[in-house]
């Protein structure tokens, strides 16, 4: 996933990439289309149900699309160049169906799943593993849980086949858990130790409350302490479903092969309780806290500055209009921020702004690190550009310029089977349709440097922000920077 990131808005905030936003950075690529434009085929031959076929001109195949009697989707992607086959298994069950609380249960929920299976200890399940010479693991994000595996087309089989008992039958047995457990705590108590993590996670939390999106999608050490195993079970039983579920195939195999795997090893699979899923987890908190949050760090010469605002979902209109403002703004190594604020002030380390859409509105910021006493000056400066930015129209120049790049960029997010069957992910989960790939350069080239600025107004003008600060209190006071304590209940 990270090296998809370069390729798209840079969202890299103090030298850590936000665990949400590694896939988005490809979809960001991505235009909002219509799952009716494009072109569509069916292919009745393939099998039982109906088969559904999308070009994507620029790696020259189609995805063939299905869903099987349960409710499972499956899309396949022949790429018989190489004798390899990349599978993905995406379900709706990231860290934003977390019961409230308990941070870090979808996360702690997909790191066990390879620890044992109903068929399989953990031991058994690492040397089938290690036999085929693939790879075979699980991570959840904000939106998704994903489960990867990446084979020689011959040892494929194989892995699907622990892949769907690892998603269908998980055991989380107790020394696995409570080991897992204590090592993710410990991982969480250092992160929250440095000034990134730190003011990430209260950024996002004062800007989301305790929506789907305002705690990070590990968790945190005091959120996760409360996880036990039958939180697990509980969260595998509500949202481990075939009908909330994608198979993404992609490589050596034709699609008739594909969909005979995805029967095999897939067909059977129900879900283990047909009770609705508990709407509390999906409803989105936009009640942000504004202000200015000091975090003290007097251990440390620099500052770590997070402002932003709530942002917009991928599916909304102005998308792509915004995510090619945002990158003249601060979005890659030549935007205006970067050009006056790192280049000629010579002020900052970094300074990157992020358009963070996904499955639901994430936000808009700007991040940046500089020597403590400069902060001050930093954010006069960065005022002052924004303002320009959502006053004036971006130059014809630097709009084709970002377009070409778009354009450019395209065929590198899906140049391996791996890539492409991971970027199918969060197609899928943003609901933006298969047609995408052959909307693309039109949802390109519509944007203009009046439709930019329209979108970057309406991601800048009347909006509550938020700024979290993290360094040394006294420095920072003595330049003219004040700010508030965070909450106590952060």
């Amino acid at each position: 996933m990270a090296s998809l990131k370069s390729l798209a808005t840079t969202r890299t905030l103090a030298g850590i990439l936000l665990p949400s936003l590694a896939l988005l950075s490809a979809c960001a690529h991505a235009p909002a289309s219509s799952p009716s434009a494009g072109t569509e085929k069916k292919n009745p031959s393939l099998g039982a149900g109906t088969v559904s076929q999308y070009p994507v001109p620029a790696m020259h195949t189609s995805i063939f699309a299905t869903t099987l009697s349960n409710g499972f989707t499956v899309y396949v992607i022949p790429r018989p160049d190489l004798p390899l086959i990349s599978f993905r298994i995406g379900i709706r069950a990231g860290s934003a169906e977390d019961p409230p609380g308990k941070g870090g249960t979808a996360a702690l929920t997909a790191s066990l799943l390879g620890k044992g299976t109903r068929n399989h200890d953990a031991p058994a399940i690492f040397r089938i593993v290690d036999g085929t010479g693939g790879s075979l693991e699980a991570s959840a994000g904000r939106d998704f849980t994903t489960v990867s595996g990446d084979s020689l087309s011959t040892e494929t089989p194989t892995l699907l086949s622990l892949a769907a008992e690892m998603v269908a039958s998980p055991t989380f047995p107790p020394q696995e858990f409570d080991r897992k457990k204590a090592s993710s705590m410990a991982s969480l108590i250092d992160a929250e130790s440095h000034p990134g993590p730190k003011g990430t996670n209260l950024f996002y939390r004062l800007l989301f409350g305790h929506g789907p999106y305002g705690h990070p999608p590990t968790g945190t050490s005091g959120s996760l302490a409360g996880v036990s195993r039958r939180d697990l079970s509980d969260f595998v039983g509500a949202h481990y479903r075939p009908d909330r579920s994608l198979l993404v195939l992609a490589g050596n195999l034709t699609p008739k092969e594909g969909l005979a795997l995805a029967r095999k090893y897939f067909g059977r699979w129900a879900p283990q309780t047909a009770a609705p899923l508990s709407p509390h987890h999906r409803i989105m908190d936009f009640s942000p806290k504004p202000g200015v949050f000091l975090v003290d760090k007097p251990e440390l010469r620099q500052s770590t500055v997070f402002y932003g605002t709530p942002g917009i979902a991928r599916q909304d209109p102005s998308f792509y209009n915004a995510l090619v403002f945002n990158m003249i703004l601060g979005g890659t190594n030549t935007s205006t921020l970067n050009h006056v604020i790192r280049q000629k002030q010579g002020l900052v380390y970094y300074i990157h702004t992020g358009l963070d859409a996904e499955r639901r509105p994430g936000p808009f910021l700007v991040n940046f690190q500089t020597h403590a006493p400069n902060t001050k000056k930093v954010i006069t400066s960065m005022d002052k550009v924004l303002a320009a930015a959502s006053n004036a129209p971006p130059s014809p120049e630097k709009v084709t310029a970002v377009k070409n790049e778009l354009v450019g960029g395209f065929p590198f997010l899906m140049n391996t089977t791996s890539k492409l069957a991971s970027l199918l992910l969060v197609v899928w989960s943003d609901n933006l349709g298969l047609t995408y790939f052959t909307d693309y350069p039109d949802q390109v080239n519509r944007v203009t440097p009046e439709s930019a600025l329209a979108a970057g107004q309406h991601l800048l003008h009347d909006k509550p922000f938020v700024t979290v600060i993290v360094g040394p209190r006294k420095t920072l006071e003595k330049v003219g920077v004040k700010g508030q304590p965070p909450p106590g209940s952060f």
